[in-house]
């Protein structure tokens, strides 16, 4: 006779539920593991390592200590994409001090800033009230793309709603070098720097596929 009260069923011993590990943990982990192990780290491994760390508001010091290390310790070429996330969560903290090392640390690997790097750094410069460099910035995001997206235009708009956009000014300039400036960029910008005080008018002009 079988007993109907016995069951095929195998069931697990009861475990407590994993808590959730961030990510960032694992990653630091892995790195080093491999610098334990003796791999070297490549281009590619410190950009992983930099975008998980920068997804952690906390991660500022150490994402810009990662990118100035491996380029500076080991020679390490990074390329703009290491950079990116490193500025971004150096925009979200307001490290104005860091956001000019990494820019300093890109010029020297030969690596131009584009767009969203551009934003961040105008945008760390806007709210700790560097005019000149916010006035630098600006320029960069000139000569480098015809119009800028949604996103950036907020960071601009932004910068010219604050005092300091009304009150920043040079306290002496010469007539005569503006206008040779103007002449020698082209006309209708002189790249000398914030002349007069006043308010803004920002207005935005659409453009098209065709730049038009």
């Amino acid at each position: 006779r079988t007993s109907t009260n016995r069951s095929s069923t195998y069931s697990p011993p009861r475990t407590h539920a994993a808590l959730p590990v961030h990510p960032a943990a694992v990653a630091r982990r892995v790195f080093a593991q491999m610098l334990e192990a003796g791999a070297p780290p490549s281009e590619a491994t410190i950009t992983s390592l930099g975008r998980v760390v920068a997804a952690d508001g906390e991660g500022a010091d150490e994402a810009f200590g990662l990118v100035s290390t491996m380029r500076q310790k080991d020679g390490i070429a990074l390329r703009l994409r290491s950079y990116s996330p490193v500025l971004a969560v150096i925009r979200r903290a307001r490290e104005a001090g860091k956001a000019s090392a990494v820019e300093a640390l890109m010029a020297a690997s030969a690596v131009s800033q584009e767009e969203p790097e551009l934003a961040a750094l105008l945008e760390v410069s806007a709210k700790v009230r560097d005019t000149d460099k916010v006035y630098e910035y600006m320029h960069k995001l000139w000569r480098a793309i015809g119009c800028v997206i949604e996103e950036t235009a907020k960071v601009l708009e932004g910068r010219f709603r604050i005092e300091t956009a009304a009150t920043a000014h040079k306290p002496e300039w010469d007539v005569c070098q503006v206008k040779d400036a103007l002449v020698a960029n082209g006309g209708g910008c002189h790249q000398l720097g914030w002349l007069q005080t006043g308010p803004w008018m920002v207005q935005r002009v659409r453009a098209g596929a065709d730049d038009k």
